[in-house]
């Protein structure tokens, strides 16, 4: 057997300690749907409620993750959810106040994308003392800040989720930062053509054969949920857009610290400290960092070790 490292291997322990963390999942569409399938797989962690409008998505989810009938449960209160969890099922309930009071969960996540929802749901999770993982940037752009600083107040954690773009960009900014390199520009490639005009009667065949609602498909499409990411992005770190609505050049990975630097080394930038995103092929799905090291032995080996021939 291979050998836990990381965050496997604190969860093992955690266990060990005090059993699995328990989470109350707010959503069930397409992200909700993937974490209940997800954790059923994984050691030291488990889904003990769904919070959604009605038992029908949770319930599908909970099937998809190969549990039993038998093993979902309709619950009305905090109580219900309690006993749900201590019986080793998942409670199903359209409260979220009762999701958030009850006592067995340990963490709440926000898989909503309803930044109203979100922006309630993290507050009464915060009220109750339970750490709250937002995947719904949409209410974190909007109230993100003010939300984390009543986390920190309550002594309980208000966080983002790893793997989406925001976190996977911050931790490439996190990486040049600490080996002392300038940040030039930071941010993701587009994943879907960009269409402005877009509308979601004009998807909902696509959204379907997707299992996606087609406003949120929309949101890919026309260029909002890069923008309300990109904006996730400005707010925890200070980077700023160059121009309104940032510039979205076509790039790939091979000239892309060719193109979002400066114009003094030849790129389409006016200044460092920026926040972008690129359309066309090899940066997307990718996030990016764009830097500019401080000695030219850095110069020199970065562009041996084929991570661009600079001058960024």
């Amino acid at each position: 057997m291979i050998e836990r490292i990381g965050f496997a291997a604190e969860l093992a322990a955690y266990t060990d300690r005090h059993g699995p963390v328990t989470i109350g999942l707010a959503g069930a569409g397409q992200m909700g749907t993937d974490i209940v399938v997800q954790i059923a797989l994984m050691i030291g962690i488990r889904v003990g409620a769904v919070a959604a409008n009605s038992a029908r998505r949770p319930m599908q989810a909970i099937a998809m993750a190969g549990y039993s009938d038998e093993h979902g449960v309709v619950a009305g209160s905090a109580a219900d959810i309690d006993r749900a969890i201590e019986a080793g099922q998942i409670a199903v309930t359209d409260d979220l106040g009762a999701l958030c009071a009850a006592g067995r969960i340990d963490v709440v996540v926000d898989a909503t994308g309803s930044p109203e929802v979100g922006t309630f749901l993290a507050m009464e999770a915060i009220r109750n003392g339970k750490h709250i993982v937002m995947l719904n940037v949409e209410a974190d752009i909007t109230v993100g800040r003010l939300l984390a600083r009543k986390a920190r107040e309550a002594g309980v954690v208000y966080t983002g989720s790893a793997g989406d773009e925001p976190a996977s960009t911050l931790e490439l900014i996190s990486f040049a930062q600490s080996l002392g390199m300038e940040v030039v520009a930071a941010g993701k490639g587009k994943n879907n053509p960009l269409r402005h005009s877009a509308i979601p009667e004009e998807y909902e065949e696509e959204a379907r054969q997707r299992d996606m609602n087609a406003r949120m498909l929309v949101e890919f499409i026309d260029g909002s949920k890069t923008m309300v990411e990109m904006t996730a992005i400005a707010n925890c770190t200070g980077l700023k857009p160059d121009v309104p609505g940032m510039h979205g050049p076509e790039a790939t990975g091979d000239n892309l610290g060719q193109v979002l630097c400066t114009a003094e080394d030849g790129g389409i930038l006016s200044k460092t400290g920026c926040v972008d995103y690129t359309i066309g092929k090899g940066v997307a799905p990718g996030v990016f960092c764009v830097v500019k090291p401080r000695h030219p032995r850095a110069i020199e080996r970065m562009a041996d070790l084929k991570v661009g021939p600079g001058p960024c």
